[in-house]
């Protein structure tokens, strides 16, 4: 049983991955390679998402400028406050 419910995590895992946008792979995985839960990560993407219009943005155009500095911060910022809010 322990092994189905394993796959089943593994197979939502992967069809909620494939419907994200590449910006929302890169910033999630990213976040989760620092330590944090992929859950505070998602949570984190979605609130920067909301006012900076990350799936819209070319991270290649603005890296370096004080728009991709300002969405580093705020992405920052979210992990912390989507700590708080779920846990670790």
């Amino acid at each position: 049983m322990k092994f189905k419910t394993a796959a089943l995590a593994t197979l939502i895992l992967g069809l909620l991955s494939a419907c994200s946008s590449k910006n929302e792979r890169a910033f999630v995985g990213g976040c989760v390679s620092m330590g944090a839960s992929r859950e505070n990560c998602s949570c984190a993407y979605e609130k920067v998402d909301a006012i900076h219009k990350i799936d819209s943005l070319n991270f290649g155009e603005i890296f370096g400028t004080e728009e991709h500095k300002k969405i580093q911060l705020a992405f920052a910022q979210s992990v912390v406050q989507c700590i708080k809010e779920n846990g670790l």
